[in-house]
């Protein structure tokens, strides 16, 4: 049999063959491979789940009485996924902490940019933690784990928060807006009354506006001082 000519072949010369079915009747088309989510953001959203699950946890139940079995139960996640963004109880209990330290930090920093008197800006403060705490569940778990027996960060987190108070304490003693004597317990009172608000609230339940119910705390120790 004589070769077929190059007008006659079903392959243009110098391609390659197109990919058919064996009958050659069409090209077979490969749908592309479904788009996943890149492993770093897979990874971000898991640790951001167990995270919420541990605040609901430590919140519901305490820190000393939550286990990692029952955070992994909570996350509907597993032991390995746990261990790998965490190493114990502890570490968790750690990030929900250092999540509400860093927000107030934010707080802070935002209230020190504002052109209003020191003893004004302590009722911002307290108002702006007061509305991350009815907003973000994970930082209001950090919160409570300030206070939290068993736990060896919690003493110095708990210290770290009465010192930001404590530096815009200072500020309105120097420029005469509070005693002298403020110092001595303002700062800790403030603390002390908001994390006491917050876990009565969220045991009994409150009627009305969470953060009316700082402003008038934070009003009735700033007038107390004045």
């Amino acid at each position: 049999m004589e070769g077929l000519t190059t007008a006659e072949c079903p392959q243009t010369a110098g391609k390659e063959p197109a990919l058919t079915d064996p009958d050659d009747r069409h090209h077979l088309i490969v749908p592309p491979e479904p788009r996943q989510r890149p492993r770093q953001q897979r990874a971000h959203e898991t640790k951001a789940k167990i995270l919420k699950a541990a605040a609901r946890s430590f919140s519901i139940d305490g820190y000393a009485a939550t286990s990692t079995n029952d955070i992994v139960a909570e996350a509907a996640s597993t032991k390995g996924a746990v261990y790998f963004h965490f190493d114990s109880k502890e570490t968790i209990a750690r990030e929900l902490i250092n999540h509400w330290l860093t927000a107030l930090g934010g707080i802070r920093q935002s209230t020190d940019e504002s052109a209003i008197p020191a003893i004004e800006k302590l009722a911002v403060f307290f108002n702006g933690s007061a509305t991350l705490i009815a907003d973000d569940a994970v930082a209001r778990a950090g919160l409570r784990l300030t206070t939290g027996a068993g736990l060896d960060t919690a003493p110095p987190a708990f210290r770290e928060w009465v010192e930001l108070v404590s530096r815009l304490v200072d500020t309105a003693i120097a420029d005469g807006q509070l005693p002298a004597s403020a110092a001595q317990r303002l700062a800790a009172n403030l603390c002390a009354g908001f994390i006491g608000a917050v876990q009565v609230i969220q045991v009994l339940g409150d009627p009305g506006d969470f953060t009316s119910r700082i402003d008038d705390l934070v009003n009735a120790y700033l007038i107390s001082d004045a």
